[in-house]
């Protein structure tokens, strides 16, 4: 891993790779998935980043832009800014999830619609041949609430029966009501942090470091439910 010293402060945890950057998927440059890929990059692993959206002025409200990257790609601005403050390159598509993807071991689901939630985790689940204990985790964020459901071969069965509906059961808030930048920084904070209780079990060979299916925080309450 080249630059190894800017991750001194925290290359002795269990989940820190020094030898190599673990890669992981992204699926979504939007309010989760650019301050997740900003996480992901600061903490030394790989991402490889899906999205085909521009950067319209009021995603600046929420997601992990700056005034000059209006008009631009997501994936093209999340580059440069995570060549900028973080001294690595990441790997990017501008095209749509489909089946034809390619699948990997370590997925994150940053999307705002459930379509492609579906799609990405039908991708997801081509990886359970590989040798790899894979996860697939779903961020899914309003305003003031947070859901992430970190699904494993285990629970795979109970997410896709109870929790993958369709679009039009999802009511939809009013666009004043959608987005803050720290809620977002928020949930993929606590996204990160459960993949690294993943990956700290799979190398530390054990089971000690939790990883909860479902997680929800609401804000208004500070309440949180964990299952």
């Amino acid at each position: 891993m080249e630059n190894i010293e800017q991750y001194g402060r925290f290359k002795d945890a269990v989940w820190f790779n020094k030898n190599t950057s673990e890669t992981v998927l992204v699926g979504g440059a939007g309010g989760i998935g650019s301050w997740l890929t900003f996480f992901l990059s600061r903490a030394g692993f790989n991402p490889f980043v899906y999205d085909f959206d521009k950067i319209e002025t009021h995603n600046l409200g929420g997601q992990l832009f700056r005034t000059q990257d209006v008009n631009k790609y997501k994936v093209t601005a999340l580059d440069q800014i995570i060549k900028e403050y973080c001294g690595n390159e990441i790997n990017t598509s501008k095209n749509a999830i489909n089946l034809q993807s390619p699948t990997h071991h370590f997925i994150f689901s940053a999307f705002d619609n459930m379509k492609a939630r579906k799609d990405l985790f039908n991708v997801w689940k081509k990886s359970l041949n590989l040798p790899i204990q894979s996860i697939f985790i779903d961020g899914r964020l309003t305003l003031e609430q947070i859901q992430i459901f970190c699904v494993t071969k285990d629970n795979m069965d109970k997410y896709e029966k109870e929790y993958l509906f369709d679009d039009a059961d999802v009511p939809d808030a009013p666009c004043t009501l959608k987005q803050t930048s720290h809620s977002a920084a928020m949930i993929a904070s606590l996204m990160l942090s459960f993949f690294t209780n993943h990956i700290g079990n799979i190398y530390e060979r054990n089971n000690s470091r939790y990883v909860p299916f479902f997680y929800e925080f609401y804000i208004p309450l500070v309440q949180t439910d964990i299952l």
